[in-house]
């Protein structure tokens, strides 16, 4: 089938090369000036050999949004409420829209938008689905199907900030920092006690592989509804030292 992905940053080029390796033609927006041909096969060639696989699918970069025909619809672009609904305006029709939201309502992003999250790696097997209105139950069936094909697990959410996954996975890594930060714990204690009672949970690990600035986003965005998500100084720090995780190589350190 053929698939429209709404950005090129670090998630995008997931969500668009796991796609491709499903066999779906995909039609990815560029919202930066970053060659992407050579990026996206090689993150192709990892899924390929992940999932022992060879890919039949397709992909074409767009730099014009308003080129897009009306196919499903996953918007993927940073996790800001303006800049998701800014995007999402550009589009020339309101039906098959899904976005990748992890924090916001999508209530808020636009009456007609549903959700589908990914998590970060892509290849974590679970999806979150809130399905609203505005949607083809065939289109979304057929991706669907592509995806359990692969051991794919999804889960039906509701319209709330942070659905599922991550009201669990971010309130872990917000008592972390606020221990941290607030209470003065030992890091050395606290990864301890992480890793014996929490099964190698490691928060710093996890806010390197979603991403410095996607963490601190996320955070934020989650405290807005529930003020016992407590947002980490150090990630406003790193942040504003560059340093983003996995996805620029510049990692958090405790």
């Amino acid at each position: 089938m053929k698939i429209n992905v709404l950005g090129s940053g670090y998630m995008g080029k997931q969500i668009c090369s796991l796609f491709v390796v499903l066999g779906h033609s995909v039609n990815l927006w560029q919202n930066t000036d970053e060659k992407l041909d050579h990026i996206l096969q090689a993150e192709i060639q990892k899924l390929n050999k992940y999932f022992n696989i060879k890919s039949n699918g397709t992909f074409s970069v767009i730099n014009d949004i308003s080129y897009l025909d009306e196919n499903l619809t996953i918007e993927t672009v940073k996790e800001d409420l303006k800049v998701k609904k800014e995007i999402i305006s550009k589009l020339r029709f309101k039906d098959n829209i899904f976005s990748n939201t992890s924090s916001l309502k999508l209530s808020e992003i636009g009456e007609h938008v549903n959700g589908f999250h990914f998590m970060n790696p892509i290849t974590i097997p679970l999806i979150e689905l809130c399905k609203k209105k505005n949607y083809s139950e065939v289109l979304l069936n057929e991706l669907i199907d592509s995806l359990t094909k692969y051991s794919y697990q999804i889960i039906n959410v509701a319209d709330i900030p942070g659905f599922t996954v991550n009201r669990i996975l971010f309130k872990e890594i917000s008592y972390f920092f606020y221990l941290y930060e607030a209470e003065k714990k030992s890091i050395s204690d606290l990864k301890k006690i992480y890793k014996v009672l929490l099964k190698n949970s490691d928060p710093i690990k996890i806010v390197n592989m979603i991403g410095v600035d996607t963490s601190l986003s996320i955070l934020q965005n989650l405290n807005k509804y529930d003020k016992n998500i407590y947002v980490p100084n150090i990630l406003k720090e790193s942040l504003k030292n560059n340093i983003l995780g996995f996805k620029n190589k510049k990692l958090l350190k405790l």
